[in-house]
């Protein structure tokens, strides 16, 4: 049986290497579906230079198109996300404005790119 693969965006506002509780909550749910066999890995966004958009590559220095790629690969995908006044961090609404893209992307079957 083949490992699952699990990508976690954390979508904290602050960059590496200060402390973050979207980041601590991502370690615990990586450790806690490690037991079951489940490899992880996160990337904390706000460290990227990720281009505000709806394509699946903004253009010169957008680094979207390897974490997209990364999306692509993992078989489960996690969200890490502060919440603000009841909404998510602006870095959250970038990634799933950015994700918003692969709606009109499909397979060879004609299904959504991401399903399954």
């Amino acid at each position: 049986m083949t490992s699952l693969k699990a990508l976690a965006l954390v979508c904290t506002l602050k960059p590496s290497p200060a402390a973050s509780s979207s980041d601590l909550i991502t370690e615990h749910v990586l450790a806690e579906l490690g037991k079951y066999d489940v490899t992880g890995e996160a990337i904390r966004l706000v460290d990227l230079d990720i281009r505000p958009g709806v394509e699946a590559d903004m253009g010169n220095g957008d680094r979207w198109p390897d974490v997209r790629r990364r999306i692509l690969d993992a078989d489960i995908l996690l969200i890490a996300t502060p919440t603000w006044l009841g909404q998510m961090s602006s870095v959250a609404k970038r990634a799933l404005e950015r994700l918003d893209a692969e709606l009109s992307e499909t397979d060879d079957e004609g299904r959504p790119i991401l399903f399954g």
